[in-house]
């Protein structure tokens, strides 16, 4: 393969152009997409909302206080104002941005007078003014609890998405002068607000409607929900802090041996025998597969089911997930194995795999490593590009999922597929051949940025490209494939198990 005649190779290199377009337009689309951090945020917010019951209990507080901080209120009304003005401020992007470079018209357009905006952005903008309208539903709820009714009607006044309109009028109902209760109030509330919010403008409801009885069966359900949020904040909040803690540790005692040792950070070159060419055509081809086999294993998956995508229940999506990763990960396999089947036998350095040496260590240590190192990552790239949206978009998928089948499905396509094929691709192929051609440190990162480019995810980028670096660094050491894998899958499975917290908040 490395011995491509000269027209094989401008083809590569126009796919490889056209591919690195196609990622470009897909990173830069996803800072207009919204973000489920931003929603994984809130539903903390709400978690310790909740919870805030808890502080007036001797039971639980001691552990509620140092959880929820002194003004769990003012610091939630902080943060979805925050969001509320990110969220505003992406919304005004799009617009000049539309504004700016308005698509196309056709003629048929012109005649007929349909509207000719492009339907893509057409429905960004949807899908982010109402997560939008949302976020300033529940907002207004927070500030009509702390007696800040004027600032709660400006929130529901700005709300113009059909599905919180008839909320958003029981809500000004209750608070606003005068009050009124509207017809079939309750379930309204029920269908529009959530945890915390719900129970909030439900009291205020029957408050109104001097419902004792129903009022104090809201009262005894919210002190265990308040105690089942606050557990679920320890675990979600407490586990990491934890594992940041020990991680932290774990670094400055690995950064005093090597200085103590006058070792490298970053262990020792490959002797690889494959060329950048079949580099080049492994990662385009692999891009390639993946946005094809992307769309059409979901349509064929949803065609032999005879459903439409929307119908599938949280089993069916997992398994669609599953297919689709899976195919995606043969192709790439089979793709990396075309390019060195040539070369076997392979130096035993090459996509090592040994269950007896000191890979268990190293990628404990190293996943220990990376809680600290990619949470200061994220917290930089939230500073640099607090508007900035995009996101895996399985996360929503995964955190609204009910049942322990689908979730398991999860989990295998999380914790196995993708640790076991991105490693093999971006640490066992790309990184290995990185390092013959550059300084090892050029290797480590540029291998990382790939890694964190793959995902196509903008507002991950910088933390994707830390972990990638993480990664890079104990299979350097460990020369053990099984070593990145336990890292990226303990990884995985640590996200994966925050989603189904938060989830069941949700």
């Amino acid at each position: 393969m490395s011995n491509w005649p000269s027209w094989r190779r401008i083809a590569l290199n126009g796919l490889t152009l056209v591919a690195a377009l196609l990622a470009s337009v897909i990173l830069l689309g996803s800072w207009f997409q919204p973000s489920p951090q931003t929603q994984l945020d809130l539903f903390q917010v709400d978690l310790a909302l909740q919870a805030s019951r808890t502080l007036d209990n001797p039971d639980y507080q001691d552990l509620a206080r140092p959880l929820l901080g002194d003004d769990v209120f003012n610091q939630a009304t902080q943060r979805y104002q925050k969001t509320i003005e990110n969220l505003e401020a992406r919304l005004q992007q799009m617009q000049e941005r539309s504004e700016s470079s308005p698509p196309p018209q056709l003629a048929a357009d012109e005649l007929t007078g349909l509207d000719s905006q492009d339907p893509a952005r057409v429905a960004q903008t949807t899908k982010l003014t109402a997560e939008l309208d949302g976020i300033r539903l529940s907002a207004g709820v927070l500030q009509a609890y702390q007696d800040q009714v004027e600032a709660a009607l400006g929130q529901w006044d700005a709300i113009s998405t059909d599905r919180y309109r008839e909320t958003t009028a029981v809500l000004e109902g209750l608070w606003g002068t005068p009050r009124r209760i509207l017809p079939e109030a309750e379930m309204k509330l029920r269908e529009g607000l959530e945890g915390w919010f719900e129970a909030t403008a439900l009291q205020r409801l029957l408050g109104l409607q001097q419902r004792a009885d129903a009022l104090n069966t809201l009262t005894q359900s919210q002190e265990q929900a308040a105690i089942s949020a606050l557990l679920k904040l320890a675990l979600v909040g407490g586990v990491p802090l934890v594992g940041i803690l020990l991680g932290s540790v774990i670094l400055v005692i690995w950064l005093v041996w090597n200085l103590w040792q006058k070792q490298g950070l970053v262990g020792s070159v490959w002797q690889v025998p494959w060329q950048g060419v079949e580099v080049q055509g492994v990662l385009t081809g692999w891009f390639f597969s993946f946005l094809i086999l992307g769309w059409v294993v979901p349509q064929v998956y949803t065609s032999a089911l005879r459903l439409n995508a929307e119908e599938l229940n949280y089993w069916q999506q997992a398994m669609s997930l599953l297919l689709t990763y899976v195919s995606e990960a043969l192709v790439g396999l089979g793709l990396i194995y075309t390019a060195v089947r040539q070369y076997r036998p392979l130096d035993s350095d090459l996509f090592r795999v040994r269950l007896f040496d000191g890979w268990l260590l190293w990628g404990l240590g190293g996943y220990g490593v990376a809680m600290p190192v990619v949470l200061v990552a994220s917290a930089l790239s939230q500073w640099l590009l607090p508007e900035s949206g995009g996101g895996n978009p399985i996360l929503p998928i995964i955190w609204e999922s009910q049942g322990w089948a689908p979730r398991i499905l999860f989990l295998i396509v999380v914790s196995v597929c993708a640790p076991i094929f991105e490693e093999i691709l971006f640490r066992g192929f790309v990184f290995p051949y990185l390092s013959r051609v550059m300084p090892m440190g050029s290797a480590l990162v540029i291998s990382g940025l790939l890694f964190a480019t793959a995902h196509l995810n903008f507002s991950d980028l910088l933390p994707l490209t830390v972990l990638g670096i993480v990664l890079g660094i104990s299979y350097s050491h460990s020369r053990n494939l099984l070593t990145p894998i336990l890292l990226h899958s303990f990884w995985n499975g640590g996200t994966l198990l925050t989603l189904l917290v938060l989830g069941g908040q949700a």
